[in-house]
């Protein structure tokens, strides 16, 4: 789409009253946010709606962008984590935290293990830094589950996806290579 027909979608929305429509969440990729990506040419994109912070992992240095689309307020909503590459910052992993966002089967943070299993096949469960997570290979995504609810502190133990109970919630998206 280009700049100026993007412009004219945004003026409308706000104009009429009409949320701008948001990317789905997608293999790799959340709209122009894309795993490989330039990290300067997303720093650029997103001037005004854009944060460069350290996420300060396992006590490292940690670049990332702390991204907010047009037509949400969450301004950490999508974070592009960074790292040095082909002499250039680039995208290398994509965290969606904000609810607003979707895949084109409905699921994002706030749906329930229930929904992501009746949508999309579970490959597997993973646990490390704080996290438990399911793993859709479909997607190339970690769907990073609430442990404070119903069913949560258990969750450390479970390795099959099919032992996670449907009452559980996403509380992030996760997208990797």
């Amino acid at each position: 789409m280009t700049k100026a027909l993007l412009l004219l979608v945004v003026s409308f929305a706000v104009q009429t009253g009409t949320p701008a429509r948001l990317p789905p969440i997608e293999r790799h990729r959340v709209g122009p946010v894309v795993i490989g990506a330039d990290a300067q040419k997303i720093y650029e994109m997103f001037e005004g709606r854009r944060k460069l912070v350290d996420l300060g992992y396992e006590g490292m240095l940690s670049p990332a962008l702390l991204l907010r689309f047009v037509g949400v307020t969450r301004r950490d909503g999508v974070v592009a984590e960074l790292v040095p590459g082909q002499g250039v910052l680039t995208v290398w992993r994509i965290e969606i935290r904000d609810p607003a966002f979707r895949t084109a089967k409905g699921i994002g943070v706030g749906s329930t293990v229930g929904q992501l299993r009746s949508a999309y096949r579970l490959d597997s469960v993973l646990s490390g830094e704080g996290n438990v997570a399911i793993r859709v290979d479909e997607l190339s995504a970690s769907f990073m589950l609430d442990q404070t609810g119903p069913g949560g502190s258990e969750l450390w133990e479970v390795r099959d996806p099919a032992r996670v109970p449907d009452s559980v919630k996403v509380t992030s998206v996760l997208l990797t290579r």
